[in-house]
């Protein structure tokens, strides 16, 4: 297949999943691989061919289904019914308010990587490759937005280190952690490593960054890309188990904690995400958290800064989980949250909270 079809269908595989639990209500008693698809392509409004798979479809009772299934949320914006249960519990009427938000496809985001390049070095480099682009109100310089599907890997921009693809809330994760020159920082959960990439840039390459994660594989996915960033104060660690944390304990002036969670704030992003989560599966998630926070806040010197994000708006994940960890902790303080909504922001649902470590009393 040519670029142009593989394009075509995969949009329409994303925009289908997206829209999994409206399609085939429509269509309940045939929900096969054909009625699927014919089904999406008639609340597309678009024609079918007269192909044998699609003769018993009836485009009429189709568009009635629509009709009738869409005017309640949880069907307009596609929600299993589990899922739909457990976010109106939580977050009530801002619960369709944010999957409303996030049932439209993510914006492709740039973030320019000052160790290389500036913004105006980059919009230059748009320019000439003829890729049409804009910039956010009152956002950092480093945030760009893409308005056309291209395969920005294989342009010299990508290559050559000058961007990387990273949502406008992920990058307010660097500027949350406020990282500076010279520092120790530890980034405890790293996996690709999109974070630690923009705290070495934030940090203007002094300093030093450990970069730990439980998958080595993520975490060599991580080095390619700091050679090709110029991220050289990046040092990756895999965790093997309880001793490689406690090896780090009291070095760090800040630890960040990108936890694993429901991805509920990056639904526009996975779309299949919506059909895999359920109550048993968000508390596996809380129970892997409140551990992670236990044993590798043990890393931050006292003075130092323990950052907690996650990507999701549950508050079971974002400030239930912190009140607990503060109540447990006596030797941490609050010092500020940041939530950030899909519904408000237009970008990526994000929780950020920073406690200090309180410094040692000398008697």
């Amino acid at each position: 297949m040519g670029k142009r079809d593989r394009a075509f269908i995969a949009q329409q595989v994303y925009d289908i999943t997206r829209n999994y639990v409206l399609v085939t209500s429509c269509v309940p008693e045939a929900t096969n691989f054909w009625s699927i698809v014919g089904a999406w392509l008639i609340i597309r409004h678009q024609d079918l061919p007269e192909w044998q798979e699609f003769q018993s479809l009836s485009a009429t009772r189709i568009r009635k289904n629509m009709a009738d299934l869409t005017k309640a949320p949880a069907f307009k914006w596609s929600i299993p019914p589990e899922l739909d249960h457990y976010g109106t519990s939580v977050l009530g009427e801002r619960w369709y308010k944010e999957m409303q938000a996030m049932h439209e496809a993510a914006p492709l985001v740039l973030r320019v990587n000052t160790l290389k390049a500036n913004r105006k070095q980059v919009i230059d480099a748009l320019h000439s490759l003829e890729i049409k682009y804009h910039l956010i109100p009152s956002s950092t310089e480093e945030a760009i937005i893409v308005d056309q599907r291209i395969n920005l890997f294989s342009t010299p921009l990508f290559k050559q280190g000058w961007v990387e693809v990273q949502d406008h809330s992920s990058q307010q994760v660097g500027h949350f952690v406020d990282p500076q020159p010279g520092m120790r920082v530890v980034d405890a959960c790293a996996g690709g490593g999109g974070k630690s990439l923009h705290l070495a840039a934030l940090m203007g390459n002094k300093g030093r960054i450990i970069s730990m994660d439980i998958d080595g594989y993520k975490l060599n996915n991580l080095k390619v890309r700091a050679k090709r960033s110029g991220a050289g104060i990046i040092e990756s660690r895999l965790i093997e188990n309880n001793k490689t944390i406690k090896r780090l304990a009291e070095s760090a002036d800040k630890v960040l904690l990108d936890v694993p969670c429901s991805g509920s704030g990056v639904l526009r992003r996975n779309p299949d995400a919506k059909y895999r989560l359920d109550k048993n599966y968000i508390n596996q998630l809380i129970s892997k958290q409140k551990q992670i926070l236990d044993d590798y806040s043990v890393m931050v010197k006292p003075g130092g800064e323990l950052i907690y994000v996650t990507c999701s708006i549950f508050p079971d994940e974002n400030e239930n989980q912190i009140d607990l960890f503060l109540k447990n902790h006596s030797e941490f303080e609050m010092i500020r949250t940041r939530q950030l909504w899909p519904s408000e922001s237009g970008f990526d649902g994000f929780f950020m909270v920073k406690m200090r470590k309180r410094p040692l009393v000398v008697k």
